[in-house]
């Protein structure tokens, strides 16, 4: 068989870290659609090509070889493991690099493939901003595609494919409380200076996060696990608009970040999503929580559609694409002006474009309803 010519030279490569709890099938992992989301934890590093081209967001991105899968023992020596290895390397190389050590837990239709490749693409895009970032993906078995075939056409196979996603995404919970614990014990192996860590979860990814929680405080949620991360961003949180009310799980994100952002945006693909398939649940990350005044202090909602840079659009998406997903589900990763604040928060900094609200003023409203935030993003001058 004839070898396949080699790509044009690239800008180069960079190491992924990833935890996962997909099935694994050789050196690589799958999701079965009519299995339940596994418990047990693989871990491993990955290759994946950059292209030197930050805002080239939607470009393609490369897993140059198959994932290393070195975390192999599921934790079961929590000190010295091959897991336990693993993390203390995703830790040692953010040193190495004086890189912010990321957990990123990516949202609905990600295969395992498109979420390493775009943690590579947050390395480049939030790069340009001066924020190096070192991330550990956390790739739970979303089934990696939008539509199903069934008998209920287009809507149905979106609704069955939706709902199957955030079945997996809550069943991979307890995998993702006990991935948080065992980062914790990383950060405390690193001794007297443990580093800065910060996590961002973008869509679905906060549905797991939420049962990740809800897991955690089943004995996991110690007191050692206060303030393990120093920023914790929310960006279009899939899960409903109650989530940080007392006594649901998220309001722990609350003791678990010293800072908790909730980004939050006018987004038809989440607004249509959960009119099909949340029997008309008001989103997150559309409209932000319902009850202000009972949020933990640590917790800001941040409405980003005033600032964000839609000029961009044609960087964004110069061969055509979807702009409804692209621009308006994905602004967090490919908007320079979201970039520009949220790298300055997972940096631990001040953010440069919030503007905070006085208490009267926290109501603002858009096509779809009321949004409550306590800030907006403005527009850098000069960009309009």
């Amino acid at each position: 068989m004839a070898k396949k010519p080699k790509k044009a030279a690239k800008a180069g490569s960079t190491i992924i870290h990833f935890a996962t709890n997909r099935a694994r099938m050789d050196a690589a992992f799958c999701m079965d659609a009519d299995q339940a989301a596994p418990g047990r934890l693989w871990l491993g590093r990955v290759e994946v090509e950059l292209l030197g081209k930050p805002d080239a967001t939607e470009a393609e991105r490369d897993a140059l070889r198959p994932p290393e899968i070195t975390g192999l023992d599921d934790f079961q020596d929590v000190d010295g493991g091959d897991c336990a290895r693993l993390l203390d390397s995703w830790l040692a190389l953010a040193a190495a690099q004086e890189a912010v050590p990321l957990l990123f837990i990516h949202g609905f239709s990600n295969s395992f493939e498109s979420a390493v490749t775009r943690a590579a693409q947050l390395q480049e895009f939030y790069g340009a901003a001066g924020l190096t970032l070192a991330p550990l993906v956390f790739s739970w078995p979303s089934d990696g595609k939008v539509i199903a075939a069934d008998a209920g056409g287009f809507i149905g196979g979106a609704k069955e494919q939706y709902r199957r996603d955030q079945l997996d995404a809550a069943a991979s919970g307890p995998a993702l409380a006990r991935l948080l614990a065992q980062i914790r014990n990383a950060r405390a192996r690193c001794g007297e200076e443990p580093p800065r860590l910060a996590l961002l979860a973008h869509s679905m990814g906060n549905h797991a996060l939420a049962y990740g929680l809800l897991s955690l405080a089943n004995g996991l949620m110690t007191r050692e696990m206060r303030g393990l991360f120093g920023d914790a961003v929310m960006a279009a949180a899939d899960v409903d608009c109650s989530a940080f009310a007392p006594g649901m799980s998220l309001r722990m994100l609350a003791a678990l970040a010293e800072r908790v952002t909730v980004a939050i945006s006018r987004d038809t693909t989440l607004s249509w999503a959960s009119r099909i398939a949340n029997q008309d649940s008001r989103r997150l990350g559309h409209f932000g929580p319902d009850d202000l005044a009972a949020l933990p202090e640590a917790v800001q909602v941040v409405d980003y559609w005033p600032g964000l840079a839609w000029n961009t659009k044609a960087e964004v998406l110069p061969t055509g694409g979807t702009e409804y997903d692209a621009l308006q589900h994905q602004w967090y990763r490919n908007d320079r002006n979201a970039r520009a604040d949220l790298a300055a928060a997972l940096a631990g900094k001040k953010t440069p474009l919030r503007k905070t609200l006085a208490p009267a003023e926290q109501m603002a409203w858009t096509f779809q309803g009321p949004v409550r935030r306590h800030a907006y993003l403005e527009q850098p001058s000069g960009n309009g």
